[in-house]
């Protein structure tokens, strides 16, 4: 008796690992998630910059953020992760997880972003991509927003934070 039930669960077990194994191959290219973060004091950045700019409270004041830029950028401004793989034809979601405006944008080659006050002390040159109209619309990024890019073709694709140039990810494509 206990022979027929070992071996009945190995046969359902066999049958749902077939299972999920085919409905993984029908489901196509994977999806990838990157996250955005930062770590902006609201109060701060707000009266530096301009109402709205930051909806979180705590973390680095404006002042703080300046002088991380000023030794090499701010690491807490990030895309997590900062290299991943990815089938061909598949696709990333890039959601803010932090309190400021982000861009998740694809870029030919890394370099600066498109605010000059941010690339100075990092001796950055704008992007190329800073000069396409409307870029910000279409690969903006809003605090609690995801972004999902179409598929992506074999390959390395590059994107970096329009705004925050030291925000990158590195994608192999397969």
């Amino acid at each position: 008796m206990r022979r027929r039930r070992k071996a009945g669960a190995a046969a359902a077990l066999v049958s749902v690992v077939a299972l999920v194994a085919v409905a993984v191959a029908w489901a196509g290219p994977g999806s990838r998630q990157v996250q955005i973060l930062d770590s902006c004091d609201g109060p701060s950045f707000n009266a530096a910059i301009g109402p709205g700019t930051c909806i979180r409270n705590g973390g680095l004041s404006f002042e703080q953020f300046l002088g991380a830029l000023s030794r090499g950028g701010a690491p807490s401004w990030r895309f997590s992760p900062g290299q991943l793989e990815l089938e061909a034809g598949g696709t990333i979601t890039a959601t803010n997880r932090g309190g400021e405006f982000h861009t998740f944008t694809p870029v030919a080659a890394f370099g600066g972003g498109c605010v000059p006050e941010l690339n100075e002390p990092l001796g950055l040159t704008p992007v190329p991509e800073c000069g396409i109209a409307g870029i910000f619309a279409t690969t903006g990024v809003a605090p609690g927003s995801s972004l999902t890019t179409g598929p992506l073709a074999a390959g390395t694709q590059r994107f970096i934070c329009l705004i925050h140039p030291w925000m990158r990810t590195t994608v192999s494509i397969g």
